[in-house]
């Protein structure tokens, strides 16, 4: 079930959100999806926890300086905490595209480099446990308790890659997740 005025993130998101939920059990980052919370979810307005989680995207792209390229228009969006009432974390899939690869792996070992002097905490560097090895970057924001998964989305340039392989726009994709917060408006089911 949906949440009450939850909003997907758009086409163009859907296929890269895929694979970043299939990557965020191994990603190790402390807050990522545990169910078994070992905090008290803060009380926000989901308007509000939707927002900061824009502010959070927007400091990685700063972060990245990829802000003068193109990004895919995924809005944030919520979903439910289980075994939470009126439980909620805001999640904001997105890919920053249009740079060479080299520009973009530039980019993401800035995010590694830099995000600690933001207040991020590094859980994991490295090649992809997937077909295409492409570089992965786990983060955790230390004060607001974000995660962020940050891979090379590289288009296939394998010619034995299927033409879905092939034919996409190199980028960084970007998943970001909060924690479960808590607001007494929020709803789920419907819809």
């Amino acid at each position: 079930m949906r949440p009450r005025n939850a909003r997907r993130p758009g086409v163009i998101a859907l296929l890269p959100a895929t694979a970043a939920i299939a990557l965020l059990p191994v990603a190790g980052c402390t807050a990522m999806n545990d169910d078994g919370l070992g905090y008290t979810p803060e009380t926000k307005a989901v308007k509000d926890a939707e927002q900061l989680s824009r502010q959070q995207s927007s400091l990685l792209l700063d972060v990245a300086g990829l802000k003068q390229y193109g990004m895919t228009n995924g809005a944030p969006y919520t979903a439910p905490c289980p075994k939470v009432e009126h439980g909620y974390r805001v999640k904001h899939f997105w890919k920053a595209y249009g740079p060479s690869r080299e520009i973009l792996t530039a980019a993401l070992a800035r995010l590694h480099e830099e995000l600690p002097k933001h207040g991020w905490k590094v859980y994991r560097f490295e090649k992809a446990n997937s077909k295409a090895q492409q570089t992965q970057l786990d983060v955790e924001d230390l004060k607001l308790h974000h995660t962020a998964t940050i891979e090379e989305d590289f288009a296939s340039r394998d010619p034995k890659a299927s033409k879905w392989e092939k034919a996409g726009r190199d980028g960084l994709f970007i998943a970001l997740d909060s924690p479960c917060y808590v607001d007494p408006e929020y709803e789920t089911g419907g819809q």
